[in-house]
């Protein structure tokens, strides 16, 4: 198998370690282990990576991820969509690599192509430009600070970040779901004096195009954030990821400012904890507990011809050691309450930055509920790897639990309708297979369990889905999604299969699967187990390797929790084309 294939399961040992150990060796606290444990399933999002597409740059990034448990990330360099010499687009050509090395690690954003700015039209042509990338499978525009500070027109003049121009963009980008990522200003020390006084002096003196203190050549950088604000409150229905915490993590009074008063922004972490670690911990606690649901998990790590950690001197060549053990200190400073150790950039300045200890509830927030949100029209198909079960059965023939807790879990605890998180509801399913046999294990926390009653234990029922149950959708061929077959369980252990041609819906066809149910009323978990034929699936049986099409949902009546695998972003659950991928492990 290609190494970009698949995830590497990293032990919870070794993640500890990431944590543990800063460059210096100073001891830390231990990481967060409901952390621990979401990294060791790859289950962290950045949304804000930089990677050159080629095969040996995607391999070092994959190979890096997978060590510190970043499971997607957003590559906010896919090019534009502009075709060259009559072939295919920078978007097209990056993104087709991407989908054939490291099929669902990486999400890619579109620049837009400012040529032909001075024309009349360009802001049409531009919202042809968000179109374009949505179709080819873009997540989202990202705009560089090169607007603002570096574009100009045809006279000279730099082009406005709030240029009436691009409204049509900003507008598209809303219509179609796709956020954009903007990038505006810099750190207010490269508005200082361009000397060793400087604060930032190191990274200003490998990066003289960086220094706008020439108010003869730049704007003042709080116009440029102003421009900025004007854009946000003029696009109400499109979302800004404002980048490197909001543009201004010196200020967070100001960032707490807009994030009130702007419900379409979002700020994400990339390249500034340096920064905003220097201000006093309970406050940056205060505010990330105050807009948990606006703050994402980003890095600004990036894979060149060298790598680069949040920023990068001339002759720095970073390891991916290195690179571990930056991630280690994004962790270190969100989860801990360690007080002055060494940040991960050393390059931003020479001082020391605080934890901000945040609570699980939060840190899921900021490390990927809040991403998959964002981008669930985006994220790329997720995995149920089935694993082939070999002498993993007990004297009843059914999978022990030892087998059971080999297969890798995946979790229902999106809303099916918007993608919000409902971590209270956090359901694990897991899938073995044997060469007759599917299995499905859900178990699911519950408050109250809504039921028909009298109990009919194994019975079925039509009209199951009005009460509590969980629920698998399978398809066995992708050239008909809209045939699949349904299975439903219900808590008292009633079910219901069907089969499915939409719009048409078999009841009386059945598969002869299987039930069974336990419910533990004292730790409010209720578990149940499907055994379903193959050959009720499909003519032609699995092997190691085999994808079939799969989505799992879940209804819990009490919680108006309507659950889903992959979110139908739809009220109903019956959209195959949002269906993920079942895996036959050999």
């Amino acid at each position: 198998m290609h190494p970009l294939l698949s995830l590497v399961a990293v032990s919870g040992l070794a993640l500890s370690w990431i944590g543990s150990l800063s460059a210096h060796g100073e001891a830390a606290s231990p990481n967060r282990p409901e952390a621990e444990a979401w990294r060791a399933a790859g289950r962290m999002v950045d949304l804000h990576q930089h990677v050159t597409s080629t095969p040996e740059h995607l391999e070092r990034a994959v190979r890096i991820l997978d060590r510190v448990g970043v499971g997607v990330a957003a590559n906010l360099s896919g090019g534009t969509v502009t075709p060259r010499d009559g072939g295919a687009s920078a978007f097209e050509r990056n993104k087709a690599l991407a989908d054939r090395l490291a099929p669902g690690r990486f999400v890619l954003y579109f620049q837009l192509d400012y040529t032909g700015w001075d024309e009349a039209d360009f802001g049409e042509r531009g919202a042809r430009q968000v179109e374009e990338a949505h179709r080819l499978g873009a997540a989202g525009l990202k705009e560089f600070k090169r607007l603002g500070l570096y574009l100009r027109d045809g006279k000279g003049e730099l082009i406005r970040i709030d240029d009436p121009k691009l409204d049509p963009v900003w507008r598209r980008c809303g219509e179609l779901g796709m956020p954009v990522s903007i990038h505006v200003a810099d750190p207010k020390a490269f508005w200082d004096p361009f000397n060793e006084t400087n604060e930032r002096w190191k990274e200003l003196r490998d990066h003289r195009p960086w220094w706008f203190g020439d108010a003869a050549v730049y704007p003042p950088r709080e116009a440029l954030l102003e421009a900025l604000d004007r854009v946000i409150a003029r696009h109400p229905g499109t979302t800004f990821v404002c980048v490197h915490f909001a543009n201004n993590a010196e200020d967070l009074d100001w960032v707490e400012r807009k994030l009130d008063a702007r419900p379409n922004m979002l700020a994400d972490l990339a390249a500034r904890i340096p920064e905003i670690g220097r201000h006093p911990p309970e406050r940056v606690h205060r505010l990330f507990r105050k807009h948990a649901d606006r703050i994402v998990f980003a890095t600004d790590f990036q894979v060149h011809n060298k790598l680069i950690l949040g920023s990068s001197g001339d002759d720095e060549r970073p390891t991916d050691d290195d690179a571990v053990d930056f991630f280690g200190k994004h962790w270190r400073w969100l989860e801990t309450w360690d007080r002055d150790f060494a940040h991960m950039t050393p390059i931003q300045g020479d001082w020391t930055i605080s934890g901000i200890g945040l609570p699980p509830e939060v840190l899921r927030k900021v490390y990927f509920d809040n991403a998959r949100r964002l981008l669930a029209r985006f994220l790329p198909e997720p995995v149920l790897r089935a694993r082939r079960l070999r002498g993993g059965a007990g004297g009843d023939g059914k999978p022990t639990d030892a087998a059971w807790e080999q297969a890798r879990a995946v979790w229902m605890d999106q809303n099916s309708l918007d993608a919000g998180a409902r971590a209270e509801l956090s359901t694990e399913v897991r899938a073995l297979w044997t060469s007759e046999d599917l299995y499905l294990r859900f178990e699911s926390p519950y408050t109250r369990l809504t039921v028909f009653e009298p109990a009919e234990p194994g019975i079925e029922r039509i009209g199951l889905w009005e009460r509590d149950v969980v629920e698998a959708f399978i398809g066995t061929d992708a050239s008909e999604p809209r045939r699949y077959t349904e299975f439903q369980v219900a808590p008292n252990g009633m079910k219901l299969d069907l089969r499915l041609n939409l719009p048409e819906r078999d009841f009386a066809w059945s598969s002869g699967f299987e039930t069974e149910v336990r419910v533990d009323e004292a730790g409010k978990r209720w578990t149940a187990v499907m055994r379903i034929p193959l050959r009720s699936l499909a003519e032609r049986l699995p092997e190691g390797g085999t994808r079939w099409r799969i989505n799992l949902y879940r209804c819990d009546y009490a919680n108006d929790g309507f659950l889903a695998w992959r979110p139908t972003l739809a009220r109903t659950f019956h959209v195959p084309e949002r269906f993920g991928i079942l895996e036959f492990e050999d």
